[in-house]
């Protein structure tokens, strides 16, 4: 059976992640924050799968032992088949009047954590074989205001992404990355806890669903992509993007990022 480890499995994109691993008959583990949540999203899962057994850590991704923590937990049954790191925050607002502690901690968990959580992994994982999936961001492609530090975090999550994937099919391991860039998701907590209620690109044309980002990785991974982008209007508005000249491109992201 296949196993698959999300972290911020609870709610947004994990969630609806859960849901279609659990239609393929996986076995689902989570690592999230808050045991409320947790909770709450295993009751609700129940109502449609009634034999579901989601193995839930509840940890801060972000404390110094956190990963001793994970790897000391998932020594005690199996390596995931499939890892997905999808924790992240974000938060809106000029760079310059934002509380630093605030972009601080988008850098503690949209960096430092994926990227602990990778190297951990990966070695883990290498024996069998599996995908780490990563998921960065639309906002990855391009600087973007008033979300100039989670963009940059995103950013850094596409580049050593790829980067790391092509490292491992070079030394010939057995574990790959997949780098996952979804368009903005109006259906998911993340916006208002970022902020960014009301922002024009959550009701754009190019915007998808927490469901469509969570086929969108199942197809990756069945089709065993290196890079996805979703849903599918983004992708098509990503090509015209590389094709566009650059200030279009940023006039087109700074209205994006204004209220409605």
């Amino acid at each position: 059976m296949t196993r698959i480890l999300i972290t911020g499995g609870s709610s947004g994109i994990g969630l609806a992640l859960t849901r279609r691993a659990l239609a393929r008959g996986w076995n689902v583990s989570w690592i999230s924050l808050d045991p409320a949540e947790i909770s709450a999203a295993q009751d609700a899962l129940k109502a449609d799968y009634p034999d579901a057994d989601i193995d839930a850590l509840c940890v801060d991704l972000t404390e110094a032992d956190a990963i001793d923590r994970i790897t000391q937990w998932v020594k005690k049954t199996a390596a995931p088949d499939i890892l997905v790191n999808n924790a992240g925050i974000g938060f809106f607002g000029a760079s310059a009047q934002l509380d630093p502690a605030r972009e601080q901690a988008m850098i503690a968990l949209n960096i430092s954590a994926l990227h602990a959580m990778t190297r951990a992994f990966i070695p883990l994982m290498e024996k069998k074989g599996g995908t780490i999936a990563n998921i960065a961001s639309n906002s990855a492609f391009q600087p973007v205001p008033f979300m100039a530090v989670y963009a940059a975090t995103k950013a850094f999550v596409r580049h050593y992404s790829l980067a790391l994937d092509r490292e491992l099919t070079e030394a010939g391991s057995n574990v790959r990355v997949m780098t996952v860039c979804p368009a903005a998701v109006k259906d998911t907590p993340f916006k208002g806890a970022a902020g960014m209620d009301g922002l024009r690109t959550f009701d754009s044309f190019t915007s998808t669903t927490a469901d469509e980002v969570a086929r969108d990785v199942m197809r990756g991974l069945d089709g065993r992509k290196r890079f996805v982008v979703s849903g599918a209007k983004m992708r098509a508005v990503y090509i015209l993007t590389k094709l566009a000249p650059a200030g279009l491109v940023q006039a087109i992201v700074r209205r994006e990022v204004e209220r409605v």
